[in-house]
Order: structure tokens, then C-alpha cells, then sequence
């Protein structure tokens, strides 16, 4: 009799483990909350990082493109927004922000838009060195190839995909440009001399 509730204790509990994935696996994302302040005096979560963003820093403009994508701390779902910010972190060199464009696109259904990113991101990361770029390079060759075998992309898509893919490159050379002439132009910020002198 033991051997008996042994088995159907093991038979109960395999079957439990075998159907649990399927069950978890049905149940929808749980979106972050958006913020509602309890002081209208209070910033908004995350405003330094938007301002950094603002302020060019590469790394605070994927992060906050990140926030909008998928609606985090306290910021509203926005994909206009992130693939700005996406745009300006490629743009400035965050080739990873080029894989997330492409993932975008692909939901959007737009795979000549997806492989333009894909390429932007497979040329800055063979600019790259090192294992993380070479095992993120390897990922992105694959993924532009099963997008152009899953979405039968012909020669002719390829051609005004790479278009449009030159047209954005000499957006971003002007944009870089103008923002080096820019920081050319302006005055030496004033650093107050707070050092301490040894020696003295």
C-alpha cells in the first residue's frame, strides 16, 4: 500500500512540475506602476537621469529610451520617445541601442527598418574588440539573417533598407558636427580652483 501512495505522490508531483511551466508561462507581464507624486512638489523619478541624458551622456540616453520602451520608474509607455532616445544613444556610439531599434521595428512590422538597424549595429560592433562585442556581433549576424529568411526580404529590400540606412549615417555625421562645432564655439566652463597645493 506505501509503495502505491509512494508512486502516486511521485506521479502527482512530476506531473505538477511538467504543467507548471505551461501555466507560468500564460500569465502576462505585470507592468511597472506609473508614478503618481504625493507632493506636487516632488521631481519626477528618474529626472536626473533625463537630464544627463539631455546633457549627452550616451549611456543615461539608452537607459531613459529603456524607461519609456517598457514603461519603468515611474515613466509612461512611450515608444516614440524610446526610439528617440534610442537614436541618440546609437548615434553616439551605444550600439546595443541599435539592437533594441531593430527589436521595435520587428514587432512594428517593419523588417527593412529592423535590418537597417541590425546592420548599424553589426558595423559598430565589428568596431569593437573585445568577447562581450564578439559574442554580441555573432548574436546580431544571426538575427538580421533569420530576419531576412523569416520575412523573405528580396535584394531590392536589402538595397532601400541600406537607402535608408546611409541616409540616417549622414543625419548622424551632421548632428555630430554640429554638436563638436557647437562645444567648439562655447566658452571654457570656469572650474573653481578647490585644490589642495602640497608642498607649499
Amino acid at each position: 500500500m506505501t509503495t502505491r501512495r509512494i508512486f502516486a505522490f511521485l506521479l502527482a508531483l512530476t506531473l505538477a512540475f511538467a504543467l507548471a511551466p505551461r501555466a507560468l508561462a500564460d500569465l502576462p507581464p505585470m507592468p511597472d506602476p506609473v508614478h503618481v507624486p504625493l507632493d506636487k512638489q516632488e521631481p519626477p523619478p528618474m529626472e536626473s537621469m533625463r537630464q544627463l541624458a539631455q546633457e549627452g551622456d550616451t549611456r543615461a540616453m539608452f537607459i531613459v529610451g529603456d524607461m519609456y520602451e517598457k514603461q519603468k520608474n515611474g515613466l509612461p509607455k512611450n515608444w516614440t520617445k524610446a526610439r528617440k532616445w534610442f537614436e541618440d544613444a546609437g548615434m553616439h556610439g551605444m550600439n546595443y541601442a541599435f539592437i533594441r531599434l531593430a527589436a521595435m521595428a520587428k514587432h512594428d512590422r517593419h523588417p527593412k527598418k529592423a535590418w537597417q538597424w541590425y546592420t548599424l549595429a553589426i558595423d559598430g560592433f565589428s568596431a569593437e574588440s573585445g568577447k562581450d562585442a564578439s559574442a554580441t556581433l555573432g548574436y546580431v549576424i544571426q538575427a538580421r539573417q533569420n530576419l531576412v529568411k523569416k520575412d523573405k526580404l528580396s535584394d531590392q529590400d536589402i538595397s532601400a533598407a541600406r537607402a535608408a540606412m546611409n541616409a540616417w549615417e549622414n543625419l548622424r555625421d551632421k548632428t555630430l558636427d554640429a554638436e563638436n562645432d557647437a562645444s567648439a564655439a562655447a566658452p571654457p566652463s570656469v572650474q573653481p580652483d578647490n585644490q589642495f597645493k602640497l608642498n607649499q
